[in-house]
């Protein structure tokens, strides 16, 4: 199986003048990967879910349990819009599973958890996707994966 590789690095996206870290897959960041394929999808400047940004306490306790599941397969928030930096725009999961040594993003999509059942909390989040089915899937050696993801989720 083909592995991707995977970097997360200082870059300066579309529509956020601040520096930030990004998701680059194969030398590509995320945002661009996606708009290559969904042009009209609106997803070129999203960033990722970095929990430095989001001030939101109950929302980066989330992200952060979805990050360091044990689960064989958890779906993860991955990008955010930088206008507001939270869960309630919009919302780029991976559908993500571990297999021995690698980490798979089996599925990617945009979140369509409705806000009343986020009210709640954000348990509802990647239970109504809708499914970026052009994307490939991903998979990337775990300890790399980890090292990179960690610059996010720290």
């Amino acid at each position: 199986m083909a592995e991707n590789r995977i970097e997360v690095k200082i870059l300066r996206s579309e529509y956020c003048t601040d520096e930030h870290l990004g998701i680059v897959i194969d030398d590509v960041p995320l945002d661009v990967l996606l708009h290559r394929v969904y042009p009209d999808k609106q997803v070129l400047g999203l960033i990722p879910t970095l929990l430095n940004w989001v001030h939101d306490l109950e929302q980066r306790s989330f992200l952060l349990s979805r990050y360091q599941s044990s689960k064989g397969i958890e779906t993860i928030p991955i990008l955010m819009c930088p206008d507001d930096c939270d869960l309630w725009c919009t919302l780029i999961i991976a559908e993500v599973a571990k297999q021995g040594d690698l980490i798979i993003w089996r599925r990617i999509g945009c979140d369509q958890s409705m806000r009343q059942n986020l009210l709640g909390g954000y348990q509802a989040i990647g239970s109504e996707v809708e499914r970026l089915e052009k994307v490939p899937q991903m998979t990337f050696n775990e300890a790399e994966y980890y090292v990179q993801m960690n610059k996010i989720f720290k």
